[in-house]
């Protein structure tokens, strides 16, 4: 379970988060709002690149709030940016090593000479699993700059999941991609809940929202203006208001 307590965040006199509080258990969840809601800037809480001014985040009941990204890493959250982060130089395949060797550590000399054949044998398969899991396979060889863009951020979401989290939170899956891309992410997010792997999903795509989320909470100005199923998000006035428009529309 993640649990978001009292979570407050100020940039100078700028309060990006004022009490933020709520809890999500199992399954896919969203994380919705205005572009500038606060979102990205929770994200960031939770996986330890930024540090709130008051308040707590516990994963499975233990705080993780002081401890840096690579321990909460360790600790089974892993995540994807907005902005792919992609090194161009090498193959999308190579990217995905910087998913696991952090998580594994293999000693340096082994590192460097390759010498370590069951690590790196494992490192393979565990490389193979993924890319196909999320339908990228056929890439694996290319660099970057050759793939088309919903590739390069299925690469994104594999890189993230070699790490085997049992959290995942997703920053704007869905931008960018067309009708066909999405639909295939959201099959590749359910084959990766039905692995039990806990989704949590910042996304503006209200479409792909609902076709997903268990539970949605909706962030404006900071604060948390709703929190529900989707049907309950759709029905609330302040979430219309704030951010979804018309409740016929």
């Amino acid at each position: 379970m993640l649990e978001v307590n009292d979570i407050s965040v100020s940039f100078g006199g700028l309060k990006a988060l004022s009490n933020v509080s709520f809890k999500i258990d199992c399954g896919i969840n969203a994380l919705i709002g205005p572009n500038g809601a606060g979102k990205t800037t929770l994200f960031n809480v939770i996986s330890g690149f930024l540090k709130p001014n008051t308040g707590y985040v516990k994963y499975n009941d233990f705080d993780i709030t002081a401890l840096p990204p690579y321990e909460i890493f360790k600790r089974g959250i892993s995540r994807t940016f907005q902005n792919l982060n992609l090194i161009k130089e090498v193959s999308l395949k190579e990217n995905l090593y910087l998913g696991i060797i952090e998580k594994m550590k293999p000693s340096l000399l082994k590192d460097m000479l390759r010498t370590s054949k069951p690590f790196w044998k494992n490192v393979e398969a565990k490389i193979e699993e993924v890319m196909e899991i999320t339908n990228v396979s056929k890439w694996g060889d290319l660099k970057p700059e050759s793939a088309p863009y919903g590739v390069l951020k299925n690469f994104e979401l594999a890189r993230a999941l070699i790490s085997q989290p049992s959290l995942l939170l997703l920053d704007e899956p869905a931008a960018g991609l067309n009708n066909s891309e999405k639909e295939n992410l959201a099959n590749i997010i359910n084959k990766i809940t039905s692995m039990g792997i806990d989704v949590l999903m910042v996304e503006h795509d209200m479409s792909f929202v609902s076709n997903l989320s268990k539970y949605v909470v909706c962030l404006n100005f900071g604060c948390v203006i709703g929190y529900g199923t989707y049907k309950e998000i759709r029905e609330n006035e302040d979430v219309i208001k704030a951010y979804l428009g018309d409740i016929d529309a």
